[in-house]
């Protein structure tokens, strides 16, 4: 299996119920995950969890940010749950049986994140904009959204599952950028092209929308990323000197 019980982090978005934090670090715990974060939790909630029987232990270690792109700085790949009730996302969509596929087929040393959203809202456009992929729990269409310790569950129990199974043999290809890498990238190609344009605001958000969506998709990988780095700086000091 290319993904790993070890190589996977658990993110909670912006949670808001304690039970729930507890309840997913529990399940964690249940079938062997270790790595949980949690983004913009609400102090009062968040102290309040720590203290939930039987989640004590995990949430001493838990990755606590402000920004989801702090909890995914390293990963390499991210999937982003959702019910898909509402949305038509331009990313691939796996059901949560396709997990297993999906894990042979990547290399061994890829780091994934799995994003569960907040128990009101789910996940946003904005945090989905960060995913490769969108991976969903099939449920009743007369009740869709499941309750977030419970999500939690399903997912970690199936990865366990396909951890425990022995099939093809991980891609021996090298594993993609992490998300830190791919975001520096897009910086760096937004700055140059703000210095030759003079597009409004709103039309450069749908560009960098567009752009991070192509670096997803396209999988590239540390020693791409570099290169292109490299050929977007040499172009900017051209440009900087011809405009001297």
């Amino acid at each position: 299996m290319g993904l790993t019980l070890e190589g996977t982090r658990i993110v909670l978005v912006r949670p808001r119920n304690p039970l729930n934090i507890g309840a997913a670090a529990r399940a964690m715990r249940n079938f062997g995950l270790r790595d949980l974060a949690v983004v913009a939790a609400h102090e009062p909630v968040w102290q309040e969890a720590r203290a939930v029987p039987g989640a004590a232990e995990l949430l001493r270690h838990v990755l606590v940010v402000p920004r989801l792109l702090d909890a995914l700085e390293e990963r390499t790949l991210v999937l982003g749950t959702s019910s898909l009730a509402r949305r038509r996302p331009a990313r691939p969509t796996y059901s949560l049986s396709q997990l297993g596929s999906l894990a042979k087929k990547r290399p061994a040393a890829d780091r994934l994140a799995i994003l569960f959203g907040s128990e009101k809202t789910g996940l946003s456009n904005q945090d989905l904009s960060h995913c490769h992929g969108i991976l969903r729990i099939p449920t009743e269409p007369s009740c869709p959204s499941m309750n977030l310790g419970q999500a939690v569950a399903v997912c970690c129990y199936e990865l366990q599952r396909v951890a425990g199974t022995e099939g093809a043999k991980p891609s021996p290809s090298q594993p993609g950028a992490p998300i830190g890498e791919l975001t520096r990238l897009l910086r760096e190609l937004e700055n140059l092209l703000e210095q030759n344009t003079e597009n409004p605001k709103q039309a450069s958000r749908a560009r960098s929308a567009h752009l991070q969506e192509m670096f997803l998709r396209w999988q590239l990988t540390s020693q791409d990323v570099t290169r292109v780095l490299g050929v977007l700086r040499d172009i900017g000091w051209r440009l900087r000197r011809n405009g001297e």
